[in-house]
């Protein structure tokens, strides 16, 4: 009996093996990065466009539009918390009592935050103590944003908020009959302006795509110096800012 030897190749199994790619790595990193930063921005995001997507949509109350703000966010939170449960700790069992204090523990930190990003501003962000006390005629949409923003730039300054008519001719521009500084109908000022003297362009970029991934009118503009005009347009004249 014959055997028949066949030479074998071990540098055909390692080219067969997948190489080693630092621009996919990298790219599978960014992607990764991107996606779980998605993750974290959509919450919020989506309760504040929420709560202007029910005032521009139907005219909802400020309140009403926050309170379908404050079940959304819950709601995406709570779905996070399965699907992470479903994922890592599906063997552990749960039971209906520990859901609901889930779900409650969940509310509640939700409507605490609301509550916080309300009522937590110390004035340290306005140009004066005028500012600080138009603070409270401001847009809870833009008050709970603005509050938020503060966590990653601190040294967000607002230098305009509410305007009477006459206030433009005081400031040598040209009178309007309505403006979004303006109290509105909702009982609130619906614009206010940031300053951009001095900022890092990334801090000023950032702020742009923050405010407009929300869902608010931001423009640059030079009426009163260079700054950023973030508004919400009123439910009568959308699109305005």
């Amino acid at each position: 009996m014959s055997y028949k030897y066949e030479p074998y190749s071990y540098q055909t199994d390692f080219n067969s093996q997948k190489k080693f790619s630092w621009k996919k790595a990298v790219l599978k990193f960014f992607l990764w990065t991107i996606f779980f930063l998605f993750l974290c921005v959509l919450p919020f995001t989506m309760m504040i466009r929420s709560g202007i997507y029910m005032y521009h949509e139907y005219a909802a109350s400020v309140w009403l539009g926050l309170v379908v703000g404050i079940v959304v966010l819950s709601f995406i939170l709570l779905l996070y918390l399965s699907i992470g449960y479903l994922l890592f700790f599906r063997k552990y069992k749960v039971s209906f009592l520990a859901i609901k204090r889930i779900t409650l523990f969940v509310f509640l930190f939700v409507i605490t935050y609301t509550i916080f990003s309300l009522f937590s501003f110390t004035g340290k962000n306005a140009k004066s103590d005028q500012i600080k006390q138009e603070y409270t005629q401001l847009h809870p949409y833009l008050k709970i944003s603005l509050r938020t923003l503060l966590f990653f730039d601190k040294d967000v300054l607002i230098t305009s908020l509410s305007r009477e008519p006459e206030d433009y001719k005081k400031m040598g521009l040209p009178s309007k009959s309505s403006s979004l500084h303006f109290k509105q109908n909702t009982g609130y000022v619906h614009a206010m302006d940031l300053r951009t003297k001095g900022r890092p362009f990334w801090m000023i970029w950032f702020s742009q795509i923050y405010f407009n991934t929300l869902g608010f009118n931001i423009i640059r503009h030079h009426g009163t110096g260079d700054h950023l005009h973030v508004s919400l347009s009123t439910y009568e004249r959308q699109q305005s800012w």
